[in-house]
């Protein structure tokens, strides 16, 4: 009978490590995956020229890299962003949430989610449904998942190299 408690412990811990437990934080939830570290691309100083050709990124979408000057974009997009403009946003301490195939009432959902550090814009070439992405930090979604994805811009929001805290944060 030991031996059962301990197998039903092992798949308890199992379960729970690959988010099966539900909730949130950095583990999964029930529409999206742990947030993950990306690595930071050392060419994230490069300022582009608009118009230029785009460069090479280490993740996609990405959450470092050569990128745009200026303003960032922010609110809702209904043209999805070049990946040097999806970098000023984050660089700003933004946090970008894209999307594919989702139906009109999700996007309305999105939508929610969107301010003025906030870019909700379509991507065709994701992935996934749903990409939330900040400086140096991604979460993939197989479906909105607005309490995961608003808990990802809280603890995301404003922690770009230019948006108050530093890049290795």
């Amino acid at each position: 009978m030991r031996q059962g408690g301990l197998l039903f412990g092992a798949l308890a811990v199992v379960l729970t490590a690959c988010g099966a437990g539900g909730g949130s934080g950095n583990g999964g939830s029930a529409g999206c995956g742990p947030v993950t570290r990306e690595r930071l691309d050392p060419s994230s100083p490069v300022h582009l020229l608009p118009g230029g050709p785009e460069p090479a990124y280490l993740s996609d979408p990405p959450t470092s890299g050569p990128h745009l000057s200026g303003r960032p974009p922010s609110g809702i997009s209904t043209e999805p962003l070049d990946r040097p403009t999806q970098v000023l946003v984050l660089e700003e301490g933004g946090v970008l949430i894209q999307h594919r195939g989702l139906d009109g009432a999700d996007e309305a959902r999105l939508a929610e989610l969107a301010g003025e550090q906030v870019v909700v814009a379509p991507n065709p070439e994701l992935p996934n449904p749903v990409v939330a992405t900040a400086w140096l930090a991604k979460r993939t979604c197989d479906e909105v998942d607005v309490p995961a994805l608003r808990q990802f811009v809280e603890e995301r929001l404003g922690r770009g190299p230019e948006g108050g805290e530093a890049a290795a944060s």
